[in-house]
């Protein structure tokens, strides 16, 4: 997409990375924050009262809370690019900055602000890897039903594009509570039984038990771009219908255990319909997490 970079720093011996999104103008974005665990970083530039009315960029990160200090190296790559919100002292980077837990896969280190420096600097136009990698390295689903096994999450993105030229680009970092299902339902990654057997987390959880030992584990990150104009109202309401692309894909989700948080951002100036873009965010949210895992195997 037109004005958008993507890079990743991939520290698999850690079992963490970071992700960034780069916007070479600044950009009108928003966000919607769905689960009840959240580790972040300057969100409230986002708010729709903020005075803050634009962003450099945005950064997914490993490490929980701790990981949220490596922005710094994304902050010092765009200083070194002059770019920031204007003050009489300089430019201030404006970069929102999420992060999931990854810390007990192995090793409890949290990537530095020198690793997502090197991610701002290896960042490219259309780069659509996907996988474990970047912020989705340590990621993984189904993590609650007794004696079964999670699967690998990682990053995934989907891109729709419209006959006009209107696209919308969703990126995901999956570290899920629930498994992912594809659109009719189907389990393709998730708690796994010895047997081989998905557990099935929500059969489980309606059968009235409960586990909650290792729920404190778990977010899904997504980020959703276009390149038609809203206004930072509108992208507020985009987000809200592109979190249903969130629920068609992962049950369990949304639980106080999950930090799960959509992102919008305008990155161009075509026209289109809030309805149409939006529809369009769902789904390409919903192929983002399938990407995401279309390669997990048992850990």
């Amino acid at each position: 997409m037109q004005f958008l970079k993507v890079g990743h720093d991939t520290q698999a011996e850690k079992g963490t990375g970071v992700s960034v999104f780069l916007f070479d103008k600044p950009a009108v974005g928003a966000y919607l924050l769905c689960g009840s665990s959240p580790a972040s970083h300057e969100l409230t530039t986002l708010e729709l009262d903020a005075n803050v009315s634009h962003v450099d960029g945005l950064a997914f990160l490993g490490g929980s809370a701790f990981g949220l200090s490596a922005v710094d190296g994304v902050m010092r790559w765009f200083k070194e690019q002059g770019r920031g919100y204007p003050t009489p002292y300089g430019a201030i980077p404006i970069v929102p900055a999420v992060g999931i837990f990854d810390l007990a896969v192995n090793q409890p280190i949290p990537p530095t602000a020198e690793e997502a420096y090197q991610a701002c600097r290896s960042a490219s136009e259309n780069n659509f890897s996907e996988g474990r990698i970047g912020a989705g390295t340590g990621a993984s689903v189904g993590k609650f039903v007794p004696d079964a096994s999670r699967m690998s999450g990682g990053v995934g993105c989907a891109e729709l594009v419209l006959p006009n030229g209107v696209s919308v680009l969703a990126y995901a970092v999956v570290n899920s509570l629930g498994d992912v299902r594809e659109r009719d339902g189907k389990i393709i990654a998730g708690a796994r039984l010895a047997n081989g057997e998905f557990a099935n987390c929500e059969a489980y959880l309606l059968s009235g038990q409960e586990d909650m030992a290792a729920t404190l584990l778990n977010t899904t990150l997504i980020t959703v771009m276009t390149n038609a104009l809203f206004s930072k109202n509108v992208l507020r309401r985009i987000a809200k219908v592109a979190a249903s692309g969130m629920a068609r894909a992962i049950s369990p989700v949304f639980t106080r255990y999950d930090g799960d948080i959509v992102f919008c951002f305008s990155l161009g100036e075509r026209q289109a319909t809030e309805k149409i873009v939006s529809t369009m965010a769902a789904e390409a949210v919903r192929q983002a997490i399938v990407n995401a895992v279309k390669d997990s195997i048992i850990l």
